[in-house]
This record gives C-alpha cells, structure tokens and sequence, in this order.
C-alpha cells in the first residue's frame, strides 16, 4: 500500500507505476549503552531517524547478535531504544 499525497488516499501496489532512481545511503552510529561499542545503521530516508523505536539485528550477524537485548541511544535525539532480533 502506498500514499498519494495528490489524492490524499491509499494507493494499491497495482497501481502504482514504480521508477527506480538512484539515492544516497546515510550512515548512523547508534552508540550501545553500557559499553564503547557503537552499531552502525544505513538508510535511504535519514528523517525516520526521529521516529524510531528500536533497531532490528540478524541472530546469525557474528558481528552484532551479542547486542540483541541491549539498549542504544538514537543519535541527535538522544533516546534509548532497544535492539532486538530479525527472524
């Protein structure tokens, strides 16, 4: 489902003619609390930052699964969300 701000309604996947563009990927660490690790984060919409409420890892990531069940700080904002496990 999508958005139409023109038609301020929702829109069907069928109905939308999709163009692929090329974008940017944005950066974030996200420092963990209790400790002097960061996680990094990648996004294409840096403005959802504000919004969120927790950061998914993989349980087979080697590199972050020890995180699962810690707590970070979202960066600018300053609050702490948790990260939590991706099936």
């Amino acid at each position: 489902v999508n958005w139409s701000p023109n038609l301020r309604t929702a829109v069907s996947d069928l109905e939308v003619e999709t163009v692929e563009r090329m974008g940017k990927l944005y950066y974030f660490n996200y420092p963990v609390i209790d400790g002097n690790e960061v996680l990094p984060v990648a996004t294409t919409r840096p403005e959802t930052i504000l919004g969120d409420t927790a950061v998914c890892v993989s349980p087979q990531d080697e590199r972050y699964k020890h995180l699962i069940g810690k707590n970070c700080v979202v960066p600018t904002v300053g609050r702490v969300i948790p990260i939590i496990a991706d099936e």
